[in-house]
């Protein structure tokens, strides 16, 4: 009797002793399951996909229009935008483009709104990281970037650089006109911009400040290093009003031989509006 005893108790203990095996082997088994389903699916990423960003309305609402990746970003010909396109554009020009208001050549005739200049209408490039404009909506004198905070025009066309520059150098220029898209772009970070070379001058031009076709041909080289810079549109209308060796052809030029006259302006604005911006 003694003896089945101790032997029904030796299988109690085998059979306590397997089952307490059996239990760490099952909790282990469900440690090991859970931890590596924490790592799969930590935060809601499992692992092996990348996370996806999203970018909040806000952000998206204030992201600059254009951004530089270091190329000439130039427009392409389009089918004919038609004059609506030209009303949504804004020029910030100087002397030469006086015309635009002088000859009524935009909507709203010599009182239009779609042109931002100095009261002189000179632009001297030595100030053109600070261009202070006649504000056309009140008549106030303002900055450029100012304005452009004001009205957040959706297309600006820059036609600046022939007043004054043979009394810049080149490093100077493009630092400065760099400023001025600069200064535009976080006052209006959705407008498009535009960068127009210089018009140049005819053959019989009287060079003595300095702007000849050459001096031109080499400054409209500094405006397409801003535009590679800044990602702004180098946009050349004004090849639509020159010769081969790029002077200004006299049928397009006022009488001083730099203001375009109404017939240079309408090839320009023709050019725009078959080059538009998508």
């Amino acid at each position: 009797m003694r003896g089945r005893l101790t032997a029904i108790k030796n299988i109690a203990w085998a059979l306590a002793i397997v089952l307490c095996l059996l239990a760490v082997f099952i909790g282990l088994l469900f440690a090991a399951f859970t931890r590596n389903s924490e790592e799969q699916f930590r935060g809601g990423v499992k692992l092996g996909t990348r996370p996806v960003k999203t970018e909040s309305v806000d952000s998206a609402a204030t992201r600059p229009a254009q951004m530089s990746d270091g190329s000439l970003q130039t427009l392409p010909q389009t089918e004919d935008a038609g004059q609506a396109y030209i009303d949504s554009l804004t020029f910030l020009c100087d002397s030469p483009w006086i015309g635009l208001k002088s000859y009524a050549m935009l909507s709203g005739g010599e009182s239009t709104t779609q042109v931002w200049t100095s009261p002189s209408g000179v632009m001297a490039v030595a100030d053109l990281a600070d261009s202070r404009i006649v504000f056309p909506n009140d008549g106030s004198i303002i900055t450029a970037a100012n304005a452009a905070m004001i009205v957040q025009p959706p297309i600006l066309v820059i036609a600046l650089g022939n007043d004054g520059i043979a009394n810049i150098d080149q490093f100077d220029f493009i630092d400065r006109y760099k400023a001025l898209i600069n200064g535009i772009r976080r006052a209006s970070p959705n407008t498009w911009i535009l960068c127009l070379p210089l018009t140049s001058v005819t053959m019989d031009y009287n060079t003595a400040d300095g702007l000849s076709a050459a001096k031109c041909s080499e400054a409209n080289g500094w405006i397409r290093t801003v535009c590679e810079d800044t990602g702004a549109y180098y946009v050349d209308a004004v090849s639509e009003i020159q010769d081969v060796s790029g002077l200004l052809l006299q049928e397009n030029a006022s009488a001083d031989g730099r203001t375009l006259n109404s017939t240079g302006l309408n090839k320009i604005l023709q050019y725009l509006r078959y080059h538009a911006v998508q």
